[in-house]
């Protein structure tokens, strides 16, 4: 149980190592999981952030790891939208593209 939650660690750090450096991922009350640069958490969540490319806890399912890749990719994403729509050209060097997955 140990090796496979490792290696799902892995498979989620891994790609989310060549995204922004600035990207970090923070829980709320509710235990939702959210994504963004340091300037979007919330002054009251301050405490739980972490590296976007930290490792997620033990016992996360393969289809949520998906999730979190997905959510990761799209944060990093973002940072880099214009205002009338599209995406700076450095955004496809600084982040990664990840399919939105079709499990639940």
């Amino acid at each position: 149980m140990k090796l496979r939650t490792l290696v799902m660690a892995l498979a989620v750090a891994l790609p989310c190592a060549a995204m922004s450096a600035e990207l970090v991922r923070w829980t709320d009350d509710s235990g939702r999981v959210s994504y963004g640069v340091m300037s979007d958490v919330p002054q009251r969540y301050l405490n739980r952030v972490v590296p976007a490319d930290a490792p997620l806890p033990p016992g996360t399912t393969a289809c949520e790891a998906r999730w979190h890749r997905y959510a990761a990719s799209v944060a990093c994403f973002d940072q880099y939208r214009l205002v009338g729509g599209g995406l700076k050209p450095e955004a496809f060097q600084r982040c990664t593209e990840v399919p939105q997955p079709d499990c639940n």
